[in-house]
């Protein structure tokens, strides 16, 4: 029994300091490895020989690090920080590194008993003199339950000068002092693996002709000297449209070593890599957006894997003036401004926010915002200058806390930080035009109880030398503000938390605005680890959509550069959302809304005229229909990735197939659709009276510049009869007539809403045949009758029959419930007034009614008005 305790407690002891690590990579090969065991404290001093301990603020000399015995790790001792009132920061010694090679850390560490302080591991990129070129850091840990493997990497090293390489331990401490609490690290590791980048011939991945794409994958540090790489073309959903295998031929790759002699030495690190590279043009036949996966394969199987994205935008044409832009303020810019100015033109915006702020010592950064800001002027690009956070270097940013607006930073004495933005306004004031006070979400000077006069000497100081400038803040939805006085500053850019949707956004712009104020709003797309694409993409362009027909004076797009939410990625590279967005704003930019059309199906859709008269027809739906109605001459559809078709036709109609994602339809004749909107019947309400005639109206308006003649036939449902069915009709440019006519319902005619077609032929330049979709309602729009069904427990069916009386005189009704193959039943409503009266029928056997076609008629007792209501049964 005592053997088996002790194989027991053996067995636990190894569990528990198990590296709780990924697997390695198959050609990661070991650049540093320490474990803290008695080779390495070859003096007893319980110290790590050549590692290095860093002191300065907040790094006191008196916080203990020390090796210790540790059971559970996996030599038995580890590296231990006893934080009692600071922090700490410990380098190893520096290995030989090369930037052939990718590299990756693994470490283990414990933190318990922290508060505020935080622990971390970095690896650090130095060159040959030991200075830090690049930095990548581990997450941030206040508290662990036993070891933690803190990975990091695969890193590509960024420099080609860069060739040592550390890790650092850091523990920082927080705004309070812990006086108690332990970080201990009991294993780091550091191997270097095969290096592969993926690049294109584009900068930005953004292209409008296929035949440019190329994509090459450059290889070093491989064991094998003949990999083979495989290419795959994938759609937005990641399916797979193509994919070619190359072999690489890779070449011996020739090593300088560096001479430190501090370095540790690995035998691993000397051996033989290799290094090439080859070219695959993707065969992309049509628009939209793109992934190209590519894949290492060597002769053992061993794998690296890398994805790019790539977008072919067709061209559209962008007008000089518009309300769309992006906003770069807050945002990690991932390229240089050369490339940002070719790019910014190509995706169909006229604003774009940068924040401007830069340190009086780096002159260079002014000359390249002035460069930046005449390419973009050139290209019809308003630049916003954003003034948010002080230069980093600056004496005032130190002593600013991380959360600090700029209604903090602006109340500091002038003396602070008017020196800091004098050289940037001097420089920038006859460039940009526009200046954002804050970022997007800081609302802070809208709090100041004095904000008018303060923004006026604000004004006064900053732009002193009279220049022409327009300056705003930042401002929440549901603050309030006067609508009528004129304020002090010509912008409000506008926010909510949580973000809006695009309904709520139409709402919000709905409210009365402030007298000569332009309100700048946000979209903000959604998530794309908890929304598929199709949700986010429809929900962006919604958003689009209710800014421009609410009279939104700027559009931006958030943080474009966001993995998760932006339109771009992180690395600068094509988004999801990005053709969306190019899509709509090229098509939308300074277009005037003009309405809505019923059409044949009922999809949603918006209509909206650019500057030039071209119309297009925003269409979506809640479930895919063909809507078959004539548009124009030269109709063509757009999804929203750009892709364009010609619609099919039947009888000179196009042929629209409709989803939820919405379509584009552009070379919608002018004339035709704004006669659309402008026709309309007198009352929308037929009264439910049978065998009487109801007299109505139909009103024209003439859209074309000219005077224009014709006839219009009005077709009903079947079994209406409307007097007379045809209408004839001439009018002046721009002249409203309107033409009578009765209708008379048959017996069986269903309450509710009838669509009724008015089919026209209209004389001017030329013929034009086209139908208008209008709805009549049976009913005087006084009685509500609803019905629901439900299958109950003894397999009953049971139909609710809820009226309501909204006019103002008390009436009664007979109802009879016509049910196919079963006995009619009866009821009756007394004194139906406001209040809901509810009734119910019962039918035995329910399920065998499903699916079945009822038929409610509900007769006025001592009155005409009879209500016809057709259901279909619905478990």
């Amino acid at each position: 029994m005592n053997v088996l305790s002790a194989l027991l407690k053996l067995l636990i002891l190894a569990v528990a300091a198990a590296p709780d690590s990924h697997t390695r990579h198959p050609d990661a090969v070991e650049v540093f490895d320490c474990d803290f065991s008695r080779p390495w404290d070859v003096n007893y001093d319980d110290w790590p020989d050549k590692w290095q301990r860093v002191f300065g603020p907040g790094l006191p000399k008196f916080v203990p690090i020390a090796i210790q015995a540790d059971a559970t790790a996996p030599s038995g001792r580890c590296l231990a920080v006893k934080v009692n009132g600071g922090g700490a920061h410990v380098q190893t010694p520096f290995a030989a590194v090369s930037a052939n090679f990718s590299y990756e850390v693994e470490s283990r560490l414990r933190v318990t008993g922290l508060k505020y302080a935080r622990a971390q591991i970095r690896l650090e990129f130095c060159d040959e003199d030991k200075n830090v070129l690049q930095t990548a850091e581990g997450p941030w840990l206040r508290s662990t339950h036993g070891w933690f493997n803190a990975h990091i990497g695969p890193i590509n090293p960024t420099q080609a000068n860069i060739a040592l390489a550390r890790v650092a331990l850091v523990v920082e401490p927080g705004s309070r002092t812990d006086l108690h609490g332990e970080v201990a690290v009991d294993q780091i590791w550091m191997g270097r693996l095969p290096k592969m980048t993926v690049t294109t011939n584009s900068p930005f991945n953004v292209y409008t002709n296929k035949d440019e794409i190329e994509v090459t994958c450059a290889l070093s540090g491989i064991l094998d000297s003949d990999p083979e790489i495989l290419f795959e073309l994938l759609d937005a959903t990641s399916q797979q449209l193509q994919k070619d295998r190359l072999q690489l031929e890779g070449k011996l790759i020739d090593e300088r070593r560096s001479k430190a002699s501090e370095l540790i030495k690995s035998s691993e690190n000397q051996r033989a890599a290799y290094a090439g590279s080859t070219t695959w043009r993707p065969p992309i036949r049509k628009d939209g957006f793109y992934k190209v996966r590519v894949t290492m394969q060597t002769a053992e199987g061993r794998v690296k894997q890398d994805v790019i994205t790539i977008a072919l935008a067709p061209p559209l044409d962008r007008p000089p003036k518009g309300e769309f832009g992006w906003s770069l303020a807050g945002d990690d810019i991932p390229m240089d401004f050369s490339n940002l100015s070719k790019l910014l033109p190509r995706v169909a915006i006229n604003w774009v926010k940068l924040p401007v702020w830069y340190s009086p010592k780096d002159s260079e950064r002014g000359d390249e915002f002035v460069i930046l800001a005449e390419r973009l002027s050139a290209e019809d690009i308003e630049v916003v200058g954003v003034v948010d956070r002080p230069p980093a270097d600056s004496e005032l940013a130190k002593v600013l806390s991380p959360e600090a607006m700029i209604a903090d930073i602006l109340s500091v004495d002038s003396s602070g930080w008017l020196p800091l933005l004098d050289p940037v306004l001097t420089r920038l004031s006859l460039r940009v035009r526009w200046w954002q006070l804050g970022g997007d979400y800081d609302t802070s000077l809208a709090s100041r109880a004095n904000l008018e006069s303060d923004m006026l000497k604000l004004r006064e100081k900053l732009f002193r030398f009279g220049q022409e400038v327009n300056v705003g803040l930042g401002w929440t939805w549901n603050h309030g503000m006067s609508v009528q006085t004129p304020a002090s500053w010509q912008f409000q850019q506008l926010s909510a938390a949580p973000a809006l949707t695009g309904v709520e956004l139409g709402s919000y712009l709905d409210l009365p605005k402030r007298e000569g104020m332009r309100r700048w709003v946000l979209v903000e797309p959604l998530p794309k680890s908890t929304y598929d694409l199709e949700t986010r993409a429809r929900d962006l362009v919604e958003q689009m959509l209710a800014g421009k027909i609410h009279g939104a004076d700027a559009i931006f797009v958030s943080k474009p550069f966001d993995d998760e939410r932006g339109l771009m990625t992180d690395r600068g590279a094509p988004g999801e959302l990005l053709l969306p967005w190019r899509t709509t704003a090229s098509l939308l930019s300074a277009a005037k809304y003009l309405g809505t059309i019923q059409l044949p199906e009922r999809s949603h859709n918006r209509l909206f005229q650019s500057p030039t008269g071209e119309v297009v027809m925003v269409v979506w739906s809640d479930q895919p229909v063909k809507e078959v109605i004539h548009l124009g001459d030269d109709v063509k559809v757009l999804d929203v990735w750009g892709r364009e078709h010609k619609p099919a036709e039947q009888e000179n109609r196009q042929v629209i197939e409709v989803e939820p994602l919405p379509r584009f339809v552009v070379g919608v004749n002018p004339q035709i659709a704004r006669w659309r909107t402008a026709a309309k019947f007198g009352t929308k309400h037929v009264p439910s009276v049978f065998g009487e005639s109801h007299p109505n109206k139909l009103f024209i308006h003439n859209t074309f510049s000219q005077g224009v003649g014709g006839t219009v036939e009005l077709v009903a449902p079947e079994g209406w009869q409307i007097s007379p069915t045809r209408i004839d009709f001439k009018l002046s440019a721009n002249e409203t007539i309107s033409r009578p006519f009765d209708v008379s319902l048959p017996f069986d005619a269903s309450s509710g809403r009838a669509t009724v077609r008015a089919d026209f032929v209209v004389e001017a330049y030329r013929q034009y045949r086209f139908s208008v979709f209008r709805d009549l309602n049976v009913g005087d729009g006084e009685i509500q009758l609803e019905t629901n069904t439900r299958l109950e427990d003894d397999g009953s069916l049971v139909v609710e029959q809820r009226m309501v009386n909204h006019g103002d005189k008390l009436v009664d009704f007979k109802c009879l419930l016509y049910a196919p193959g079963r006995r009619t039943q009866r009821t009756q409503v007394f004194r139906l007034g406001n209040n809901p009266d509810v009734k119910l029928y019962r039918f035995p056997d329910g399920a065998q009614l499903l699916g079945s076609e009822f038929w409610l008629r509900a007769q006025e007792v001592d009155g005409a008005r009879v209500l016809n209501h057709r259901f279909m049964v619905q478990q």
